[in-house]
């Protein structure tokens, strides 16, 4: 498709690699390293003459409303695309080496430990992975979740949270506490899949000490200004102080205004009476 829309100009806008270039590479890749969050719906678009990033894929995306959302308005929890993504770089590629550097589900809003979103997420996907692999061939030799703890998220900062552990910014220490999905996932690792609930319980399922926190739990209390609060009261807390330093500094603008308006007249009227005085 690009290099069809290529045709209409008198040079190529992207290079193209010679025949010694294409034939120096072949074969020299030593794994396919794929990023995968999600999938959506892709439909083709006519895009006239216009020559840019956009348009040259001449394609638009949507997601289907029934898909389940998460913390990020542009990923929903697709689990069937994964394993049609694997099946096709083994098609495509010549069925390559795969690890998967990057996979995981955000969430945004209060802290609830007990994640069950993104349990689902990791259950389904690796599940839809062991598939691509047993079932249909697919080379896939690694997987990791992202992330181990919640980080900074590009333009959305801490507000979006991939993270396995929930970091307590408000405290100093900046505690990692882990979430139920932290234990979900250490129970898939340690029993290398997926156990049958038929066979009854396995010792592999069994949670380490100390790593799971109490279902439905949320973060019990935070320090902030030296004070203990619950995670809610002091998001609540921080807003209020936002909304009091904003209206603080306002107040102050608006004083340092009316304070420069008043010595400009006092100024004025100085020179004013200073002028009669001379008459």
């Amino acid at each position: 498709q690009i290099r069809d829309k290529s045709l209409f100009v008198f040079e190529y806008r992207l290079p193209e690699f010679t025949p010694e270039e294409v034939q120096r590479i072949n074969g020299t890749h030593d794994f396919f390293g794929l990023n995968h969050y999600c999938s959506v719906l892709a439909f083709h678009i006519d895009v006239g003459d216009a020559q840019d990033y956009d348009s040259d894929r001449a394609a638009a995306v949507m997601a289907d409303r029934t898909w389940l959302e998460t913390g990020s308005n542009w990923l929903r929890i697709t689990p069937f695309g994964f394993r049609k993504l694997l099946e096709f770089i083994k098609d495509e590629y010549g069925n390559p080496p795969i690890y998967v550097t990057e996979n995981g589900v955000s969430e945004k809003g209060a802290v609830d430990l007990n994640d069950v979103p993104r349990q689902y997420y990791y259950e389904n996907y690796i599940n839809q992975g062991l598939k691509a692999r047993v079932l249909d061939g697919a080379d896939l030799r690694g997987y990791t979740a992202w992330s181990l703890m919640d980080n900074f998220e590009w333009a959305e900062g801490y507000a979006e949270r991939f993270g396995l552990f929930f970091v307590n910014r408000s405290d100093p220490n900046l505690p990692r506490i882990p979430k139920v999905s932290a234990s979900h996932y250490t129970s898939i690792i340690k029993c290398n899949g997926f156990k049958d609930p038929a066979l009854g319980p396995h010792e592999c399922l069994t949670p380490d000490d100390g790593v799971t926190p109490t279902p439905g739990d949320r973060l019990a209390r935070v320090a902030f200004l030296g004070r203990q609060l619950s995670a809610d009261d002091a998001e609540v807390s921080l807003y209020v102080l936002f909304g009091f330093l904003l209206v603080s500094l306002i107040g102050i603008i608006t004083i340092a205004y009316g304070l420069l308006k008043t010595i400009k007249k006092l100024k004025k009227a100085s020179k004013e009476s200073f002028k009669m005085a001379r008459m």
